[in-house]
């Protein structure tokens, strides 16, 4: 038997025909499910939230498992009440995000109940990226993005009581291969994707990548590793020379889809890439909006820095005094590689002594990508108490990590609270 070339395996990739959700009616064991689930994280369940479908997914995107549904629902409204998600209205648009980095979410697609999002991948200047925008805002904003389609998706399951998802267009067209390309493809926006399928498990109804290139082979043998079985069978990838305009018409409606992408919808100049409601930029990131040190975000050397060594943790400890309605921290961070991070929080002081497992998982413990910039992260705190900050090198089999940072507390106009670290 001849063996396919890996470009010719990819040109076929297929998925099964039940892998769908768009359109589900919730069945008697989907019923039982979700009251598990619902049971198991009422402690933490917002009224926004909490919907039979929403809580679903997470049924779904774990085989039915619902031990490990429910702990991975958990550790996700941990991270909504950190960020307040529920509030996603209020998170300002990133202005260079909105600018240049090319994802929209186009609205239904008059097929099922299914939302269109392009992202069109092979405009994004990554580097340019990388060297303008801050680790929190570039994951904030992708949340702020999810929380945007998950509203639309929770209208369409109000008003017509089935699962709704999302077909989802990757556009390749432009994309260069360079020595830099896979180090930020393995790194970042892994991580990016990463947090995405860990957070909103089953949103995907297809997603097909189009005008792809021949190195594609390369870029997905690094990836798919990480991506969750469920979706690497929602995959459907799609060369530049082939009929992909009928792929993706296969999903949704002409009138629903750009020109551009095969249909017959224009915004109101007569765009055929509808750029009225997508960023499609042409021209890298100026060198003039990359990131350089300020007093809010410093330079490396300005900040303190801990090494971790390879499958181990550190733990910073920091007791904070005082009684102000409205507190919070401010963490500067930098590592030039992936790092794990959580905070833990007692309002007790003797939890000083006290192991993580005896404290509140206050943020989730979570990977988090090496950027060439200092990030800066101002969230709310419940109150003065014992906060953990842990930094995880525990992915590493054999090289330590670098973590530089700085942690502060501060009252509601920036001015610093009575805290300190404890040795």
């Amino acid at each position: 038997m001849t063996k396919m070339s890996d470009d010719e395996h990819l040109q076929g990739y297929t998925w099964p025909a039940n892998i769908s959700n768009n359109n589900y009616e919730m069945m008697d064991k989907d019923r039982k499910a979700v009251e598990f689930l619902r049971n198991g994280a009422n402690d933490l369940l917002t009224e926004y939230y909490d919907t039979n479908f929403n809580l679903l997914r997470w049924a779904q995107g774990y085989g039915y498992d619902l031990d490990e549904g429910l702990k991975n629902l958990r550790k996700h409204l941990k991270f909504r009440r950190y960020y307040d998600l529920d509030e996603h209205h209020l998170i300002r648009e990133h202005e260079i995000l909105k600018k240049y980095f090319p994802i929209g979410l186009v609205g239904e697609t008059g097929h099922g109940n299914t939302l269109l999002v392009i992202e069109s991948a092979g405009k994004i200047d990554l580097m340019g990226i990388l060297r303008a925008v801050q680790l929190s805002d570039f994951l904030i904003q992708r949340a702020r993005f999810q929380e945007e389609m998950l509203e639309q998706m929770n209208g369409i399951e109000r008003r017509t009581g089935k699962q709704a998802s999302v077909i989802y267009i990757l556009d390749l067209e432009g994309l260069k291969f360079d020595p830099s390309l896979l180090q930020v493809v393995t790194g970042p926006y892994r991580i990016l994707w990463a947090s995405v399928y860990t957070n909103y498990p089953e949103w995907i109804d297809h997603f097909i990548m189009v005008n792809v290139p021949s190195f594609i082979s390369i870029l997905w043998k690094a990836i798919v590793p990480f991506l969750p079985e469920r979706t690497r069978n929602k995959v459907k990838i799609c060369s530049a020379g082939s009929d992909w305009k009928q792929q993706v018409l296969q999903f949704a409606k002409p009138e629903y889809v750009p020109v551009h992408w095969g249909g017959t919808k224009l915004d109101s100049n007569g765009d055929p890439m509808c750029r009225e409601i997508l960023n499609i930029p042409f021209e890298p990131i100026p060198s003039t909006l990359y990131w350089t040190p300020s007093e809010e975000s410093p330079a490396i050397k300005d900040l303190d820095q801990v090494t971790i060594p390879a499958s181990k943790s550190k733990i910073l400890t920091f007791l904070v005094k005082g009684n102000e309605e409205k507190m919070f921290f401010i963490l500067n961070r930098f590592c030039d590689r992936t790092f794990g991070q959580g905070i833990w929080y007692s309002e007790d002081e003797s939890a000083i002594e006290w192991p993580l497992e005896e404290m509140e998982e206050w943020c989730p413990d979570f990977d988090y990508p090496g950027m060439p910039t200092v990030d800066w992260l101002r969230i709310r705190i419940p109150g003065a108490g014992v906060y953990k900050l842990k930094f995880g090198n525990e992915q590493a089999w054999i090289r330590s990590l670098t973590i530089h940072y700085r942690m502060r507390f501060v009252n509601e106009i920036g001015e610093l609270l009575d805290f300190q670290q404890i040795p």
